[in-house]
């Protein structure tokens, strides 16, 4: 199993909601089926047309970021946040921005000053955070072929901690999820099921609004949906009263977020599944923020369940992410996948 090294190559790729172009083309190399891609960027792995019952496994491509939203005559860039950001994780950090229009990729830092340049406790608004290319002026940003609406990403590389046990990064929310369906796809890819169908998706635009998913589920019609996605680790000083999605754990089996409600008799058999093959899991639920799940469970009713990988510091340069957990997730999904598909009866979420 490597899924440890899919998320690691995924986690460095650039690709902010809209623009997820070289994760969607890494993914496709990484993952053996046979793989289409529509018109709005989502990418379809297995065939669509098969007669048999769909089990389609959700995960989305992009991550969050920024875009150019104007230069000023120093050359100073300001710009805009694409996805769910906290203004204290981003000054003084390296960015990296692809210009568009030659495809070249410039570094800068994040800085900027409170008026008076006195530091107190307040978070600085991230409409007051610029772009520092060390340059002299606008001309000369404009010379390097940026321009308003270019991505804007974390400068940062994905690595293992000294124990070998985590994997640091950006973009873990939610290459994670990517990786993990690569792994799943590949390692079932000789395996023909008497049941079953099982589509791998990968969405675009989640970030922004679960854009994606919503053409996605009238494409695959999924007659089983498991969303894999990721959920802020509970389990550091001060997160929680209660330690939750502790990282090491297992994933979560997640019955609640903003947006959907799990299918009870989908969350019951992943646990039987679980417990009958020794897999640690964890019950989740998002008590803020959504995901594709809410999209996608609305399309047709169809049983619908999110599965939660614990991931601390999400939404920021350095994530942190268990691949004991990645692995277990993968180990879980194709177990259910086993037995699911001894079920001979599988109509109307009745297991």
């Amino acid at each position: 199993m490597d899924v440890k090294g899919k998320i690691m190559e995924l986690s460095t790729l650039d690709g902010i909601s809209g623009r997820e172009d070289s994760v969607g083309l890494a993914l496709s190399k990484m993952i053996s089926q046979d793989n289409q891609k529509d018109a709005f960027k989502n990418y379809y792995y297995g065939n669509l047309k098969t007669t048999k019952k769909k089990v389609a496994i959700y995960s989305h491509l992009d991550e969050v970021g920024f875009f150019v939203k104007s230069i000023d005559e120093s050359g100073f860039i300001y710009f805009q946040e694409i996805g769910g950001w906290w203004g204290h994780v981003i000054l003084g950090q390296k960015v990296r921005i692809t210009a568009r229009a030659n495809k070249q990729v410039y570094k800068g830092v994040v800085g900027t000053l409170p008026e008076g340049s006195v530091m107190d406790e307040h978070v600085v608004p991230i409409s007051k955070m610029y772009i520092d290319l060390g340059v002299i002026n606008r001309e000369e940003v404009v010379e390097l072929g940026i321009q308003i609406g270019d991505m804007i990403t974390p400068d940062t590389k994905a690595e293992e901690t000294q124990n070998g046990q985590f994997i640091m990064g950006k973009a873990l929310d939610n290459r994670v999820g990517c990786g993990i369906m690569a792994e799943v796809l590949n390692t079932i890819q000789d395996k023909t099921y008497e049941n079953l169908e099982v589509i791998g998706v990968a969405t675009a635009q989640e970030e922004a609004g679960t854009r994606g998913s919503k053409i996605a589920a009238k494409v695959v019609k999924g007659d089983i949906n498991l969303i894999i996605d990721v959920a802020n680790g509970k389990d550091t000083p001060r997160a929680s009263t209660s330690k939750t999605r502790i990282l090491g754990k297992g994933p979560g089996i997640c019955l609640y977020d903003k947006t959907a409600l799990a299918n009870i008799e989908l969350a019951d058999f992943l646990q039987k599944t679980a417990e009958k093959n020794g897999i640690s899991y964890q019950f989740d639920q998002f008590a803020g923020g959504g995901t594709d799940a809410g999209s996608i469970q609305l399309y047709e009713g169809n049983p619908t369940i999110v599965l939660s990988i614990p991931v601390r510091y999400c939404h920021s340069w350095h994530s942190l992410v268990s691949i004991g957990d990645c692995e277990k997730l993968v180990t879980l999904i194709c177990c259910f996948l086993e037995e699911l598909d001894k079920e001979k009866e599988l109509e109307n979420g009745q297991f």
